[in-house]
């Protein structure tokens, strides 16, 4: 389970070193009592966030955690942790929400705007506690404090703002040298990166020169970003470098190690190829449906991948 897992990719760990250059987020510590009730099977909100429940609430299956007539379990309360993630939603307006690792994008499909987008404490324990992703990162740093200590589960809140998907990308590093970069929506074609390429690959390129290469602590690894306008790239996350860290991306595991003449290279999808289907959407429904899909994406990505690098060569 932790295999392709690392401390150092923990938000906790390199947050507050790159905090300036990052998306604003605030980073909080998940007491144990919290933990062992997000793994918790019994789907009960604490009283705290069944208090703060307002009639417009956008939760359309909010009667699932209520009493169905059996008798109800004990409600837990969190009463200084969930002040502090109140705070936090007060300060922000909305946020996103995702744990050491991972965000609850299993979870999505229970959520009326299919995101993670959350403006109540309601809404962060119901995504918190429908996640089979986040009950895998707190038993995740459940074993690396028994392998080697001082990691700590934590809840990431990031400030909510509606990305472009064409301003996301994906970097990856090997050696300590930044060897490509592709866009991460690799389900679509988007004009403006091909039109502003060069300013892209410089701007991307700059931010790891002067304010990641010496600082992070893998030599290996991943990261992705988003271009908010020209000379402005801020961080959204750290990754391991592995063969799943490439899967749905434009380049494959292999190439990045062997095959990259000039690094970085940059890849984009330079022309429409139509609708492609988004790996990202097939965590909307439950994980019976999503399997259904996963045999096929492996072979849209493989085209991709061959049709970017024939447009590399021309």
């Amino acid at each position: 389970m932790v295999s392709n897992l690392k401390p150092e990719c923990s938000v906790c760990t390199w947050y507050p070193k790159f905090a300036k250059v990052s998306i604003e987020s605030r980073v909080l510590r998940i007491p144990e009592e919290v933990s062992k009730y997000l793994e918790d099977e019994a789907f009960v909100l604490p009283s705290e966030a069944v208090e703060k429940r307002v009639g417009g609430s956008e939760w359309t299956d909010g009667s699932a955690v209520e009493d169905s007539g059996e008798e109800s379990e004990e409600q837990p309360s969190f009463p200084e942790f969930s002040r502090q993630v109140q705070e936090v939603i007060d300060e922000f307006g909305a946020v996103f929400v995702k744990t050491n690792w991972r965000t609850p994008m299993d979870a999505t499909w229970v959520a009326p705007t299919k995101t993670l987008k959350c403006t109540s404490l309601e809404e962060v324990y119901l995504l918190l506690k429908s996640s089979d992703r986040i009950s895998g990162d707190l038993n995740a740093v459940r074993q690396f404090s028994c392998d080697s200590g001082g990691l700590k589960s934590c809840l990431v809140l990031k400030r909510w703002r509606d990305i472009n998907p064409s301003s996301e990308f994906r970097c990856f590093v090997i050696n300590r040298q930044l060897m490509g970069i592709c866009q991460r929506d690799s389900s679509q074609f988007h004009p403006y990166i091909e039109t502003d390429k060069y300013n892209i690959q410089r701007d991307i390129t700059s931010l790891f020169n002067e304010k990641i290469k010496d600082k992070f602590k893998l030599d290996n690894y991943t990261f992705d970003v988003i271009r908010i306008k020209k000379d402005r790239v801020k961080i959204v996350d750290f990754g391991p470098l592995d063969e799943s860290s490439t899967k749905g991306t434009l380049f494959s595991y292999s190439e990045l190690r062997d095959s990259i003449p000039e690094p970085p290279e940059f890849r984009f999808i330079a022309e429409d190829m139509g609708i492609q289907p988004n790996t990202a959407s097939h965590f909307c429904v439950p994980q019976e449906i999503n399997e259904f899909f996963r045999t096929g994406n492996s072979s849209v990505m493989d085209i991709l991948r061959r049709e970017v690098e024939n447009q590399s060569l021309e």
